[in-house]
């Protein structure tokens, strides 16, 4: 009866033990603004957005005016191999009105601007010049396959045709560096993965997770 106890008592402090592994491991790393390891840039689909997301009156420069957006910047996503960090301290000041302005013809609309800063651009370390400056270079530099150009009628293609076609267009990105999100079997991001100089590079495992898994055709809704 002795040593049941005594068993007990071992087995307990084993759980104990291992309960505190575990909680430490998931405990995030601190969310200091510049400590980081890689960028994600995110490019929306504007069509899938204003079909399902957009409501009426908060996103009209992007899907009620007369210019039709195809991708867009949603934003740029520090991040750790695993997890990232968000909503960091920073000493630097919200975006001026001016930045927000010319930040409107790659992300037509201003509370995605002044969120994507909050969010994410305070734990880059840069001021919101910088920051924003990152994400324009870095969306001019990767090339939009010819499919894609003035869109104007819904186009049939699977995840792995739409990412084969961003390869085939762009052959200095690394394995595994870009990959699409879906929504409701239809295209809805591409996201590539790039260092904190900008140089493009392979995604986090933890990232690829996020990609499309449907072995199906996505619908590219056109361009309006």
């Amino acid at each position: 009866m002795k040593r049941k106890t005594e068993l007990t008592k071992l087995f307990c402090l084993f759980a104990i033990l291992a309960t505190g592994l575990i909680f430490h491991a998931r405990q995030p790393r601190a969310q200091t603004a510049g400590d980081f390891d890689y960028y994600i840039l995110t490019l929306s689909w504007s069509p899938t957005y204003c079909a399902d997301d957009a409501k009426k009156g908060r996103d009209n420069l992007q899907c009620f005016s007369e210019r039709a957006y195809g991708f867009v910047i949603h934003g740029l996503w520090p991040q750790y191999e695993n997890g990232y960090p968000d909503y960091c301290r920073t000493d630097f000041r919200k975006p001026s009105e001016k930045l927000v302005e010319q930040m409107l013809k790659y992300s037509p609309s201003r509370a995605l601007v002044h969120h994507e800063w909050k969010k994410h651009g305070t734990c880059s370390g840069l001021s919101p010049l910088d920051y924003f400056r990152q994400a324009v270079k870095s969306f001019k530099s990767l090339k939009t396959p010819p499919s894609f150009d003035n869109l104007d009628r819904p186009l049939l293609m699977t995840a792995r045709d739409i990412t084969s076609s961003f390869y085939d267009i762009n052959p200095q990105l690394p394995k595994n560096s870009l990959f699409v999100t879906c929504k409701r079997q239809k295209l809805q991001e591409v996201r590539l993965c790039i260092d904190k100089n900008g140089k493009p590079r392979s995604c986090s495992p933890e990232a690829l997770r996020g990609q499309c898994r449907t072995s199906g055709k996505l619908r590219i809704l056109a361009v309006r």
